[in-house]
């Protein structure tokens, strides 16, 4: 049976989790599908100048290789914006997935600021818990893909960098932006 099918049966069933859409409510279970990709970003506004997640970013790359390779996490793109991190990847188990969380987040965390065993860190580094969205084969696969690779685009500076957010503050930006007025 097709797999969005069975999930269609429980029309409550979440497919996104953490970052700011769970600020303020009540803990949860995180949803967690071996058999689909998960769209995983990682947030810091403390990443900025010499905390930038860019000057780590050959340590970010092997440390999220090795960890998933440890816990048997598939990573089919991965991004690297400087305050932020994208990754599209599968895990073989739930447990598996949940440790890769942990340990990348908080090895990163640790790097950024110093901290270290006996020397805890001062403040939180992740603005919020990480975000995961659970993403269906094909066209959806596809775009958040594209959406990954185009962040590492923009970062880089290969193509300028194309404003996002809800639909309506796009509309909004393309009528100021159609008509003149910056």
């Amino acid at each position: 049976m097709n797999s969005r099918r069975q999930t269609l049966l429980f029309p409550n069933f979440p497919t996104a989790f953490g970052g700011s859409l769970n600020q303020g409510k009540r803990k949860v279970s995180r949803p967690i599908v071996t058999k689909r990709p998960m769209h995983l970003v990682l947030r810091s506004s403390q990443a900025k100048g010499e905390r930038s997640l860019l000057h780590e970013s050959k340590f970010i790359q092997l440390l999220i290789a090795r960890l998933a390779k440890r816990f048997r996490v598939r990573v089919y793109e991965q991004a690297n914006s400087g305050n932020h991190l994208h990754l599209l990847v599968r895990a073989e188990t739930r447990d598996g997935f949940k440790q890769f969380l942990m340990a990348l987040s908080g090895r990163i965390a640790q790097k950024m600021t110093g901290a270290a065993k006996g020397k805890p860190l001062a403040a939180k580094f992740w603005d919020f818990i990480p975000f995961t969205r659970i993403v269906e084969w094909g066209r959806a696969f596809a775009i958040v893909r594209r959406y990954v690779i185009q962040n590492t685009l923009e970062t880089l500076g290969v193509i300028p960098y194309q404003v996002r957010g809800p639909k309506k503050v796009r509309e909004k930006s393309r009528k100021i932006v159609g008509t003149g007025v910056i």
